[in-house]
């Protein structure tokens, strides 16, 4: 509808300690905006025209081919973003973080893991220690 779509899937846990699961593949318009909210399992999100959001609580994420922002929030798991037309803004709890190729600012708050930032048009860190930067067209720091 205008509003857009949603799609709900829930996976029950027994009571002898193993869970269902879902796999999912979905294929949207190139330019639709996408909000992902994902409690467990990796997500691979490529060739979005619009915004991207992804609220995760563990697993891999990686995203590629993006020509909106994209917003991840994520607990736990390996984060790996490539090709943004816009900015990349990341909150993360552990787990490394790998950015290449974003013509905007990417913005990291991060609990614990390596970052990797490579060809960014800026870069703001919030928080965290360990970062490797190469190609950052301007820098910037906030406190």
């Amino acid at each position: 509808g205008e509003d857009g779509a949603r799609l709900v899937a829930d996976a029950a846990s027994s009571m002898f300690g193993s869970s269902d699961y879902i796999d999912l593949s979905i294929r949207v318009p190139r330019s639709m905006q996408l909000r992902i909210d994902d409690g467990s399992g990796s997500i691979r999100v490529s060739s979005i025209g619009g915004d991207v959001e992804i609220d995760d609580g563990s697993g891999s994420i990686t995203a590629e081919e993006l020509g909106g922002d994209i917003n991840v929030e994520d607990g736990s798991g390996s984060i790996s973003i490539k090709g943004v037309a816009g900015d990349v803004t990341i909150d993360d709890g552990s787990g490394s973080i790998d950015v290449r190729d974003v013509a905007g600012t990417v913005t990291v708050s991060d609990g614990s893991g390596s970052i990797t930032v490579e060809d960014a048009g800026d870069f703001q860190l919030e928080e965290d220690g360990s970062v490797n930067l190469t190609g950052i067209r301007a820098r910037s720091a906030s406190d």
